[in-house]
């Protein structure tokens, strides 16, 4: 297995490690930081009026372009209403089950909650352990909420020191810490029990029980190099399928999207030319069609058909063909990524499969991004009959960019 993850990784994944990784080392000294660093990025949460610089009409539409002060150009039924400024580079964002706060890690292992509403810093979870073995925070996930388990109060991070530490928020303290001997890079819960995945740069996927805190089974590549049935690099994204209990996606720098089935050790089939770089993976709600966002310049956002793995179309790029590192189904209409080269987020409409608003010249890439609440409504017949969608419905977005939080709304 060390054989080949050791071959050498073309160009473009070293340029995708460099990005991902720019100015982030593995573990980083615990030294006290300087003046300039020792911002807290508490009540920081600004609610930015943008000035409406242009107004654009057409035949069909009238289409807002704002330009913020930073230089942001907004284009769209989409604003900014919260900024929050942090002391470190932000990695990954989650907003709690009840959706009044979001969470933010950085590179220096700490973990910031804020509250949604307007910004206030409310809590840090770190620890020792955080403060003498600093690593970035490479991925926050909280358990799903269930009727077994309504309300958890819980996030689980985890590090690129290959710890996963699940935190109590409202009383500051890490339930338990698991030590994985690799670089670990996300955590996925399962959509209905409480088991999760995490997966690394070892190639593997292991399958956890959270209520035991034990390794169930770990999913890897077989013998056989003839095979495609198991991750050949490091591995980014996961996704459950969101009415099978049992299968399972994952992507990673190897350029294939695996299906696995629980029940087995080796992944079962496979999707190539994709080049997954963060959570770039997800199946929409009748879990017919997978939505893949690559880190790539030709075909970055594709739908593939779920049953028979075809490809059904391929997303045009529009003004702005962005290397993508995140992605998810914001509703059934609409869809949401975002990325690098150049750093925006947009919304797409699936109905026309045109750009409904983004933003762009965001400080730095966007490694991830959230969805909050849910705004769906009962539509009316004569909505039901229109092919125009409303961005309206799209719930609230949470993403960073270099060291900064941002909420967006929809209107």
């Amino acid at each position: 297995m060390a054989d080949r993850d050791s071959k050498k990784i073309d160009s473009r994944t070293d340029s995708a490690e460099i990005s991902r990784r720019h100015n982030i080392p593995l573990t980083q000294s615990s030294a006290p930081a300087s003046a300039s660093s020792k911002m807290t990025g508490s009540s920081i949460g600004t609610a930015l009026g943008p000035k409406l610089d242009q107004i654009e009409i057409s035949p069909t539409q009238i289409t807002r372009r704002t330009t913020l002060k930073e230089n942001l150009l907004i284009d769209g039924k989409i604003s900014i209403f919260s900024q929050i400024e942090g002391h470190r580079e932000a990695l990954c964002c989650k907003y709690n089950e009840e959706y009044d706060y979001v969470a933010v890690g950085y590179s220096d292992g700490v973990i910031k909650m804020y509250q949604s509403d307007n910004g206030e810093h409310v809590f840090t979870l770190a620890d020792s352990d955080v403060f003498e073995n600093r690593a970035p925070v490479t991925c926050i996930k909280h358990r799903p909420v269930s009727k077994i388990y309504p309300v958890t109060h819980c996030y689980t991070g985890t590090y690129a020191n290959g710890c996963v530490k699940c935190w109590s928020y409202n009383f500051n303290e890490c339930l338990y810490t698991i030590r994985e001997k690799r670089q670990t890079f996300g955590i996925t819960y399962h959509p209905r029990f409480p088991k999760f995945v995490t997966y690394g740069d070892d190639l593997k996927v292991y399958f956890y029980d959270e209520e035991t805190r034990t390794q169930e089974r770990v999913l890897t590549s077989s013998d056989n190099k003839d095979l495609h049935d198991g991750h050949m690099s490091r591995v980014f994204a996961a996704c459950f399928h969101p009415k099978n209990n049992y299968e399972l996606l994952t992507g990673g720098w190897d350029n294939v999207v695996q299906f696995w089935d629980l029940r087995q050790p080796h992944a079962i089939r496979h999707l190539s030319g994709l080049h997954i770089c963060g959570e770039g993976i997800d199946i929409n709600q009748r879990g017919t069609e997978i939505l893949i966002c690559s880190w790539q310049k030709g075909d970055p956002i594709q739908i593939f058909d779920y049953g028979s793995g075809q490809r059904l179309y391929s997303l045009e790029p529009d003004i702005y063909n962005s290397k993508l590192y995140c992605g998810k189904y914001a509703t059934k209409d609409f869809v949401v990524c975002a990325g690098t080269d150049p750093n925006l987020i947009r919304i797409i409409d699936l109905q026309t499969s045109a750009t409904s608003a983004f933003i762009s010249q965001l400080p730095g890439a966007v490694y991830a991004l959230d969805l909050g609440p849910s705004k769906l409504r009962k539509e009316t017949k004569q909505e039901k009959a229109s092919v125009k969608s409303d961005p309206a419905i799209i719930p609230k977005i949470a993403f960073v960019s270099a060291k900064r939080l941002y909420q967006v709304d929809f209107f």
